[in-house]
């Protein structure tokens, strides 16, 4: 497997400086993975294109600037486009580990039974990165958790328990454009994230493997689902979406699983409420936490961060940290 095997996709709106950094961070590792950008951006600044341009003599980029695509369509404009045979999507703030990717396309490509496959991921506060005076701030993004049931239900209550966000993960391309689909059309973003993780593990098996893999930042601007059910259901358009992941989500379970409609109807029911759910209880440990006296959380905070700076996990990931704060 070599790097030219796998494309990077990468939509980015009004975040070029993330990008920039993004892509220098590749181009100091001199990957030869296909990066694909789709750039939903309305008005590119004057230079962009100049440092663009520079870094394109560095490592093989893509660049489409699409204004009107939301983050759905660009998603899935890329994924269509792409023409190599294994695709992973990453969000333009975040950071690939060149490795990882490697070795988890050579996984897919000797294990059909698997759809995605993805490693050791990080969630690392950014000004704790850009500013080498103080320690690092990080957690563990998803753990070490697989979906290898052989059964569609099994994995997608396993799921329900144990949320992973594997469209991060590494897909066959023609795959990841056959469940990508009905979120390309979904009103809601938060959504959208939902259905296509669900959708590839009622498709396929689910497969972690322990390499260094994934950073996510934290960061004012970064995009989070809201913890308040309301804000989801109404500001997000969640409620207006719920219709479509009950029908693609058994259209997908009827598929693999033999089920009959209504049966798959009710499974699809069943996720949902299991979805609805968690982001009640979320709402409740938001104002239970918001109540508790801010010491209290600060230490219990700064302790579980010095606790996983310090673990086997976290060690493969100091070397492109330091790269990142150099960057």
């Amino acid at each position: 497997m070599k790097d030219s095997d796998i494309s990077i996709l990468i939509p980015t709106l009004s975040r070029q400086d993330f990008l920039l950094k993004n892509l220098r961070f590749l181009a100091k590792l001199k990957v030869d993975f296909n990066v694909c950008i789709c750039d939903s951006t309305p008005k590119i600044k004057p230079n962009f294109r100049n440092k663009l341009n520079k870094l394109s003599k560095i490592i093989k980029i893509k660049y489409d600037h699409k204004p009107s695509f939301n983050c759905r369509e660009a998603i899935f404009f890329l994924i269509k486009n792409c023409k190599t045979d294994y695709a992973a999507y990453l969000g333009d703030d975040d950071f690939f580990i060149p490795n990882g990717l490697i070795n988890c396309a050579e996984f897919l490509s000797k294990n059909l039974e698997y759809r995605v496959v993805y490693g050791k991921a990080i969630l690392v506060d950014s000004q704790s990165i850009s500013q080498p005076n103080l320690s690092v701030k990080a957690s563990n993004y998803w753990g070490s958790r697989s979906f290898q049931s052989s059964k569609p239900q099994s994995r997608l209550d396993n799921l329900s328990d144990n949320y992973l966000v594997n469209l991060f993960g590494v897909h066959r391309t023609n795959e990841f454009l056959e469940d990508f689909k009905a979120s390309s059309i979904s009103p809601s973003k938060s959504m959208s994230e939902i259905l296509v993780n669900y959708i590839t593990l009622a498709k396929g098996k689910g497969k972690f493997l322990p390499v260094t893999y994934l950073i996510r930042q934290t960061h004012p601007s970064r995009y989070v689902m809201s913890g308040n059910l309301i804000d989801i259901l109404i500001e997000d358009n969640f409620a207006e979406s719920i219709p479509l992941f009950i029908s693609e989500l058994s259209k997908a379970l009827i598929k693999k699983k033999n089920n009959s409609e209504k049966d798959s109807n009710a499974l699809s029911k069943k996720y949902l409420r299991k979805i609805l759910e968690s982001h009640n209880k979320l709402e409740k440990v938001n104002k239970f936490f918001h109540i508790c006296r801010k010491v209290f959380i600060r230490i219990k905070y700064s302790l579980k961060n010095i606790i996983f700076r310090n673990s086997k996990y976290f060690r493969g990931f100091k070397v492109y940290l330091k790269i990142i704060s150099q960057l």
